[in-house]
């Protein structure tokens, strides 16, 4: 009897694995964030590197967190098949407990990637306005248009508003 897995992951496990090797550390257990698994290669820079520095770097860059959704996918459809008795049928309740932790983590994981991806995104729109001087607005319609990378965004932004320079107004001296 054929039965179908649970979640059907959209990449192949090696190719997530291949991926994540590249531009990650695999990371020893941590009791205090069990459920990740992967740590940057490149550590991000701090807040006094100019901007196009961190966007060079990486440092706005997807976590790797939605590629470990994927893993443990692969993961709960392993267990799922490992259950299958002759009979084809499967144990549910064995199921479910065999792959609490896995939920757990899969829960976290992606908490930690809307979490981390808000506070990116915010970040970039800021500086960006910062740094050429442009409004909000105006950042959002240029996003929308979009390109390949952030580092060539931020030429294209360049090459059409410029490094503008604000200058103080003076004040009336008594």
């Amino acid at each position: 009897m054929n039965t179908e897995l649970p979640y059907t992951p959209r990449w192949s496990k090696q190719w997530l694995e291949t991926q994540l090797r590249k531009r990650y550390f695999k990371k020893p257990y941590d009791r205090f964030m069990w459920w990740r698994s992967y740590t940057p290669k490149t550590k991000p820079l701090g807040y006094k590197a100019s901007f196009i520095d961190r966007l060079r770097n990486g440092d706005y860059e997807s976590g790797p967190y939605l590629m470990e959704v994927e893993l443990v996918l692969h993961t709960m459809n392993e267990k799922f098949s490992a259950l299958i008795g002759r009979d084809g049928q499967v144990d549910h309740g064995k199921y479910v407990s065999e792959t609490s932790v896995d939920r757990a983590r899969k829960k976290r994981l992606i908490e930690d990637h809307e979490k981390e991806e808000f506070r990116k995104l915010t970040d970039l729109r800021e500086q960006f306005v910062k740094e050429f001087k442009i409004s909000k607005e105006e950042y959002d319609v240029e996003v929308t248009i979009g390109c390949d990378d952030l580092v060539s965004f931020y030429f294209k932004i360049e090459e059409k508003y410029g490094k503008r320079i604000r200058i103080p107004r003076k004040t009336k001296s008594k």
